[in-house]
């Protein structure tokens, strides 16, 4: 991944997805533009970004 990729942020909450672009990377971190709103998103372990923003989860798988 790398600035202004598009990702395909998927909400656990209400089962949709919905496409976002990279703004910002860290280490174990990226932040994402979704729909006019930046949101962070931490890398576990498994390689998935989990984000949470307004209660709901929001999860970007990567092909490690």
């Amino acid at each position: 991944m790398k600035l202004d990729d598009e990702v395909e942020v998927y909400c656990t909450d209400h089962e949709s997805t919905a496409s976002g672009t990279i703004v910002g990377i860290n280490k174990d971190s990226i932040r994402v533009l979704l729909n006019g709103v930046p949101l962070w998103f931490s890398r576990t372990k498994t390689g998935v970004y989990v984000g949470n923003s307004h209660g709901m989860e929001f999860v970007i798988k990567t092909n490690i």
